[in-house]
């Protein structure tokens, strides 16, 4: 995996003057099998799938391709997606505001960052994709009907014990609000190990 998997490139984002406030919304919602991170877009940037690009908020998940973005449950599938590198991909979605229970969401964490804290969570978020060789982001895949967001062709392989759910956690322990010391597999897994989160939607 760490020999096929393409290094981490170098992420070009705007300028961090251009953020305006000293706090920016971060949140973390379980949507049941998975985790993802929703982040509140700097005014002004365009980081949402083509069809909300100037969205309000951007939701970034992360997992194996067939599983997530095909909603492929069969045996061959699950097996392989546990027991073998496959290919993953990057969910995009834009939002207008935090899901909730209505949207299924199951729990909903929140917390505020900094801008620089907010800068960094973009930056590595986005190093999650595949790059052209001048830093762009692929294509994304032709839109799925049951998503209103996009998947992309993700940059590294998945595995059980690399999942969405330690990628969640992954990405946030690099701006030290979580904790990734601990292996974590399943969505119920997440909240513990998130760092001055509040849980404002659904039962611990």
């Amino acid at each position: 995996m760490a020999l096929f998997t393409p290094p981490a490139p170098e992420i070009k984002l705007p300028s961090i003057q251009q953020l305006q406030q000293s706090q920016y919304d971060v949140y973390v919602v379980n949507w049941g099998f998975h985790t993802a991170i929703i982040v509140e877009q700097p005014q002004g940037w365009t980081l949402g799938p083509p069809n909300h690009p100037q969205a309000a908020y951007v939701e970034y998940g992360w997992g194996d391709k067939r599983f997530f973005m095909l909603s492929d449950t069969s045996i061959p599938a699950t097996v392989a997606a546990a027991i073998l590198p496959t290919p993953s991909v990057v969910y995009l979605r834009g939002r207008d505001a935090p899901p909730t229970a209505e949207n299924y969401a199951r729990q909903l964490y929140h917390r505020q960052v900094s801008r620089q804290q907010l800068y960094a969570l973009i930056g590595t978020l986005e190093q999650s994709f595949q790059r052209s060789p001048q830093g762009n982001r692929v294509k994304p895949y032709p839109q799925v009907p049951e998503f209103v967001g996009y998947f992309y062709p993700g940059r590294e392989y998945y595995i059980i014990w690399s999942d969405c759910n330690a990628w969640t956690l992954k990405h946030l322990h690099r701006i030290n609000v979580a904790q990734s010391d601990i292996p974590v597999i399943f969505a119920e897994q997440v909240g513990p190990s998130l760092q001055g989160f509040q849980l404002i939607q659904g039962s611990p």
